[in-house]
């Protein structure tokens, strides 16, 4: 079967951990320090912003507790979002106000989060679908004009930018993946960005039990100089949330592999481009390559004929799904609110396979499946 993600894993991860092994320190250490200081190097910021967790939705449900979401608080979500979103605007008690995207690039837009803000708008959390940027320029001037927070899902834009800035640096909150699927894979893990320093403060306290920031106690340091060392003081009700240098020594040498491992992915979107186009009724993503740089995270297309493509590949051992199923149609989320854009995408978006490890071979196969579909 020709997946959807692969991890690429090699010798590199796992020399690696043998050294964090040998070094008798498994837990959060100079690794996650080192990490958390290079992948902001890579986006060229300033790394005190950053604060390692242990997953994307991990930073998501932290999001709430930073921005104080409450009662009578309304939260916007795009509706082609990832489903933790939404779960942490209801855990929060604020209210869920769902809105549209783009029919074609499934990314909101200001003109999607102008139709559904009340003056009760908190914050708007924006997906940079697929790691394909926003239009974060409308979206920015919009929500600052209004006093509304910008949390950016920046789970699938590893290195993705926006007129030279990179995607997560633009509003008040983002957060990455580095889970099973994504390019930069650690087994698992995130990365924060806070751009108020104090809030980013207090996300780390409430990521680690609630202790303070800078304090040192017979928890987590036996070098502490107190002679009652064990003592210790709690600011938050906090939780454990932290990456640990298995992880991120992980995640130091897939960093390194990044720009081989984008590269690829960018050659195979463009070979989809251009054997894909005219095509059936295929509709292929479009993007203005002048402004944005993707991190190639989906390749989707669109049909009519979407459900029976989908089986017809899977029937030739290829892999395909549709990311994120509309927030409105889930149950515990539902809504009676229009959505007609995410209507639409429902019925006719696929997701086929891109990741660095796929053969000139597997991709031949996959265009070629879907070309025979569309003459037979």
């Amino acid at each position: 079967m020709i997946n959807l993600f692969q991890p690429s894993l090699g010798e590199e991860e796992l020399q690696s951990i043998k050294s964090v092994f040998e070094s008798n320190w498994i837990g959060k250490g100079k690794l996650v320090a080192e990490f958390e200081k290079s992948f902001a190097n890579n986006l060229n910021c300033d790394a005190t912003h950053f604060l390692s967790t242990t997953s994307c939705t991990e930073a998501i449900f932290l999001a709430a507790k930073v921005f104080d979401f409450q009662l009578g608080d309304e939260i916007i979500v795009p509706s082609i979002s990832f489903p933790s979103i939404a779960s942490s605007v209801k855990e929060s008690g604020a209210d869920l106000i769902l809105c549209d995207v783009d029919p074609y690039n499934l990314n909101v837009r200001a003109e999607d989060i102008e139709k559904v803000v009340t003056n009760k708008t908190k914050a708007v959390f924006i997906t940079h679908y697929g790691g394909v940027p926003c239009d974060m320029d409308s979206i920015m001037e919009f929500c600052n004009r209004k006093g509304i927070f910008v949390i950016e899902d920046a789970a699938c834009a590893v290195q993705s930018f926006y007129k030279g800035k990179a995607c997560g640096t633009f509003g008040d909150m983002a957060m990455w993946s580095f889970d099973a699927m994504k390019t930069l894979t650690a087994g698992d893990g995130g990365m924060i960005y806070i751009k108020d320093l104090q809030k980013r403060k207090r996300a780390q306290e409430l990521l680690y039990l609630g202790l303070p920031a800078q304090q040192k106690s017979g928890l987590d340091s036996s070098e502490s100089k107190a002679s009652n060392w064990w003592e210790f003081n709690i600011n938050e009700y906090g939780r454990r949330a932290i990456m640990n240098d298995i992880t991120a020594a992980i995640a130091i040498e897939q960093l390194k592999k990044l720009p081989g491992f984008l590269e690829r992915r960018k050659e195979i979107s463009v070979f989809y481009d251009k054997k894909l186009q005219n095509v059936g009724d295929l509709i292929l993503p479009k993007w203005d390559y002048s402004t944005i740089k993707s991190s190639y995270y989906f390749y989707w297309i669109q049909t009519s004929k979407r459900d029976e493509l989908a089986q017809h590949l899977l029937d030739n051992g290829i892999y395909t799904t549709f990311r994120y199923w509309p927030l409105h149609k889930v149950n515990l989320f539902s809504s009676d609110g229009l959505y007609e854009n995410s209507e639409k995408i429902s019925d006719n978006t696929l997701n086929i396979p891109i990741h660095q490890g796929l053969t000139d071979s597997e991709i031949n196969l996959i265009v070629n499946s879907i070309t025979k579909f569309f003459n037979r």
